[in-house]
């Protein structure tokens, strides 16, 4: 069952409200990036993580996307393509969405002391965590003690960071956030469609026991695919265009696959995280 082709999404595709906004706030970055070139010339790896007061880290979440945000998209798949060996998924699935869509990595969250104690546990990062397993602990007590909604609570948490890792940023250690000057041009793409091919799964399914391991797994995944599709690429912050207007076609394939790969690793990681909670 696990090893099923997954090729169709169960998803409608980018709405018009979706591609709208994300090509005026394409248009915003490009206008501001004109007149003020000097200022967003510095690599986002030179960034303070500590001067930045807001971030909106890989894949957009709901808070970042007035739409249907990406984090959404990846793991309402996840989620419905198991529901049906996995009913429990279906009762708890706007749980596990709405987790799967919280930020839990460098910056501190002042607004809810649970997630900043549990983004300090797991040493959360520009990219994902150093502890993913930790969260995954918390998942299975929470189970154990007959608490399935936090459980799922978790398992979204943990998701997040499997889908982040999906991203070339996330994948190589680049620090980025999502203000001009230090955004990610692939995750730009992100937020103005979501349009995933599902036909070029680089590797086989890796039966781990553990949703955490998903998380650098997917890293793995995500920077074996660029290095492979472009040899020698460092800038993987601003390589990638900004716009689907002036896209190439080689980039927009390697989008399209890296959006549908990472679904099928979420898919992945939620199965292990079902069969072992």
């Amino acid at each position: 069952m696990i090893n099923q082709v997954l090729a169709s999404s169960v998803f409608l595709r980018s709405s018009i409200a979706r591609r709208v906004f994300a090509s005026v706030a394409v248009s915003s970055i490009a206008l501001a990036a004109t007149v003020s070139a000097t200022g967003c010339a510095a690599d986002a790896t030179s960034a303070d993580p500590a001067a930045t007061a807001h971030t909106d880290e890989a894949w957009d979440s709901q808070g970042g996307n007035p739409t249907h945000a990406t984090h959404s998209y990846l793991t309402e798949y996840a989620v419905d393509n198991l529901s049906g060996w996995y009913p429990e998924l279906a009762t708890y699935r706007s749980t596990i969405d709405d987790s799967a869509n919280q930020e839990l990595h460098e910056l501190p969250i002042t607004n809810n002391p649970e997630e900043e104690a549990l983004r300090v546990e797991v040493e959360g990062t520009n990219w994902a965590c150093n502890h993913p397993e930790r969260a995954w602990a918390h998942a299975k007590a929470s189970y154990a003690a007959g608490d399935k909604q936090k459980a799922y609570w978790y398992v979204g948490i943990i998701l997040h960071w499997v889908e982040d890792m999906g991203v070339p940023a996330h994948a190589f250690h680049v620090y980025h956030q999502g203000t001009l000057g230090s955004q990610d041009n692939f995750e730009l793409l992100g937020l103005q469609r979501w349009t995933p091919s599902y036909n070029a799964m680089s590797t086989s399914y890796p039966g781990f026991a553990s949703p955490s391991d998903y998380v650098a797994w997917s890293g793995t995944i995500a920077a074996n695919e660029i290095n492979r599709t472009f040899p020698g690429q460092t800038n993987y912050r601003t390589f990638f265009s900004s716009s689907w207007l002036w896209i190439s076609s080689k980039q927009a394939t390697f989008f399209h696959t890296r959006e549908g790969n990472t679904a099928t690793i979420a898919y992945w990681a939620l199965y292990s995280a079902v069969t072992h909670l």
